[in-house]
């Protein structure tokens, strides 16, 4: 089955519109032409380097992606050696389209930061920040820091997380921010929640006040649902439609 290429995007914005993404994201397509049928999609996080050639090797002509494969707007050079730019380059010798769903697929009702509740069963949930960013809800009965890490980890399918230090009171309140979100250590405060989780925090955001703490699962594994979320979103518009799920996207960060 072969679509046009701004099919797919109508549908994932639908979902997620493109209106709602943030100042400095750059959502949307960046490479190809988006009114050029296209025949299978490479759904991925990233769109790196090895994605772009997994996508040559299985015969992709677009791929769709929740990380921008050009974060920048504008994008001030490609220079041959930058791993970006050798992206970029052979998506374009190929003749590979590229779609991107950031911050709206992170804000979308069903998006990101609802899954990431989800996960963590929270109940009673709502929009953190004015922004549209993260969302904050109850767990079903207060446990322990301990308990709660544990129940992060296995959510998350991840062996380590990165956790400020463990407040003694019981958890109940907890907020979730996906990808890099410690700008809503505040939101979260203020909304009564006892724990963010997030990804990306930096060294001094470790630092919280008494009685919140915030756990680091990573960006990586705060943002993988994005994958088969936007396969399903595709899958269910155009059932027919060839989509695959990227075997050479994985996390850049490695723990020894």
């Amino acid at each position: 089955m072969k679509i046009q290429a701004y099919k797919i995007a109508e549908a994932i914005e639908k979902f997620a519109p493109l209106a709602t993404q943030a100042e400095w994201d750059n959502s949307g397509f960046t490479i190809g032409n988006p009114a050029k049928y296209v025949s299978k999609a490479l759904v991925a996080l990233n769109c790196s380097f090895a994605v772009v050639q997994e996508a040559v090797d299985k015969g992709c002509d677009i791929i769709v992606t929740h990380h921008p494969l050009i974060v920048h707007k504008p994008c001030l050079s490609i220079l041959e050696g930058e791993p970006r730019s050798d992206s970029i380059m052979l998506a374009i010798r190929k003749g590979i389209t590229v779609y991107s769903s950031h911050t709206p697929l992170d804000k979308a009702s069903g998006g990101l930061n609802d899954i990431m509740a989800d996960r963590l069963l929270l109940k009673k949930c709502a929009v953190l920040s004015k922004d549209g960013f993260g969302r904050v809800g109850n767990l079903a009965k207060p446990i322990t820091a301990g308990k709660f890490i544990e129940s992060v980890k296995k959510a998350f399918g991840t062996a380590n997380v990165r956790t400020s230090a463990p407040i003694a009171s019981k958890i109940n309140r907890v907020a979730v921010s996906s990808g890099g979100g410690q700008g809503s250590i505040a939101d979260a405060l203020a909304a009564g929640a006892q724990v963010l989780v997030t990804g990306d925090v930096t060294h001094h955001n470790f630092y919280s006040p008494k009685g919140f703490m915030v756990i680091d699962v990573g960006h990586h594994y705060s943002e993988l649902p994005a994958v088969n979320l936007l396969k399903s979103i595709i899958k269910k518009n155009f059932p027919k439609f060839a989509v695959l799920l990227s075997e050479a996207d994985t996390s850049p960060i490695f723990y020894f």
